[in-house]
């Protein structure tokens, strides 16, 4: 039957899998789906999720079968052995790769091998590369206790990687998208220029505006080092500029841990925004001390420290403070400073 006898070896339910997965496109869930889809056509014993970047600590996003011990020792020390961080993401035939291909070129560390039989079980791994950005990926790993996935298998991961790439790339632009939404929302109106960075600082995301932006608030194009990882929720920069940092609402696997960066022009300067903010919702002096130093990146105890009371006194400020406001948190203090202005 040649090329037409193709569509005979997928399984019942196929098509209504895809669907699901193109359904899910700008879902929490998406990734998740994408293996509910490949699974039924090449069998796995369980799977792991991971976000690979360039000389960095690979992460686990979520998994159906490793034990914690497995998973600690990865974290720990193991990882820097994983041939799949070495794994290059230009060409076709790196699109879909095995543990057996990887190890083509020498053999396995012998702690990671003895960790792959011993902690992991795993004869052989088909891992799903899907590119983040030019320092990262994300690799949807299917794990085998018995037997190794087969030429014909690798072919057809690669086969639906045409179709499950562009889904991917569908569903990092939604993604963003509904981020950079959220944080124009909470801008006031005033024209803002955002950054999306990943936990390891490679972006995600940058608005037509924000190196120019940028070279105005700071004297540089880009984001200084120690502002990009600074705990400081408001930074007031030079002429007239704010760097704002949101919390970060995405939970799957593009967004986790990423984090946002607003930079807007402001009229006033933060202090006397913040004394607006005071008159108009009838902050006491006590209750503005702790949205100033709550926005400024310090913690509970850190403000107690600061002002010279208990960590208790710091808790029950804030909830009368977030009474006030009509929030329920503290992550929605810096919408809720930004939308009254």
């Amino acid at each position: 039957m040649g090329r037409h006898g193709r569509a005979y070896d997928l399984p019942a339910g196929f098509g209504r899998d895809m669907a699901r997965v193109l359904s899910r496109i700008g879902g929490d869930d998406f990734y998740e789906s994408v293996i509910d889809a490949v699974a039924p056509l090449i069998p796995c014993d369980f799977w792991i999720m991971a976000r690979y970047e360039t000389a960095a600590q690979p992460r686990i996003l979520s998994e159906s079968g490793m034990a914690p011990r497995a998973k600690s020792a990865y974290a720990d020390k193991l990882w820097r052995f994983d041939p799949l961080a070495r794994a290059p993401l230009a060409g076709e035939g790196h699109r879909a790769v095995s543990l057996r291909n990887l190890c083509a070129d020498g053999p396995l560390d012998r702690s990671y091998a003895r960790y792959l039989d011993v902690d992991l079980g795993i004869v052989d791994e088909l891992a799903l590369l899907l590119p983040l950005n030019e320092r990262s990926f994300l690799a949807l790993c299917l794990d085998r206790h018995r037997s190794a996935f087969d030429e014909g298998e690798l072919r057809l991961a690669s086969e639906m990687l045409d179709i499950l790439l562009e889904m991917h790339r569908q569903h990092v632009t939604r993604q963003v998208e509904r981020q950079v939404a959220r944080c124009a929302g909470i801008s006031g109106g005033a024209p803002a220029e955002i950054l999306i960075l990943t936990a390891q600082g490679a972006p995600l995301f940058e608005s037509g505006g924000w190196a120019e932006a940028a070279r105005q608030a700071f004297d540089r194009p880009g984001l200084p080092a120690h502002l990009a990882s600074g705990d400081r929720h408001v930074i007031p920069a030079n002429g007239g500029w704010c760097l704002f940092r949101p919390a970060n609402e995405g939970t799957d696997a593009l967004l986790h841990d990423a984090r946002i960066f607003v930079l807007r022009k402001e009229a006033q300067d933060f202090g006397s925004r913040l004394d607006r903010l005071a008159r108009l919702y009838g902050l006491t002096e006590r209750q503005k001390e702790i949205v100033q130093l709550s926005l400024e990146g310090h913690h509970n105890a850190s403000i107690a420290r600061l002002l010279n009371i208990t960590v208790g006194g710091v808790k029950n400020h804030k909830l009368r403070i977030y009474d006030k406001l009509d929030i329920t948190s503290e992550r929605e203090l810096l919408p809720a400073f930004l939308m009254s202005l």
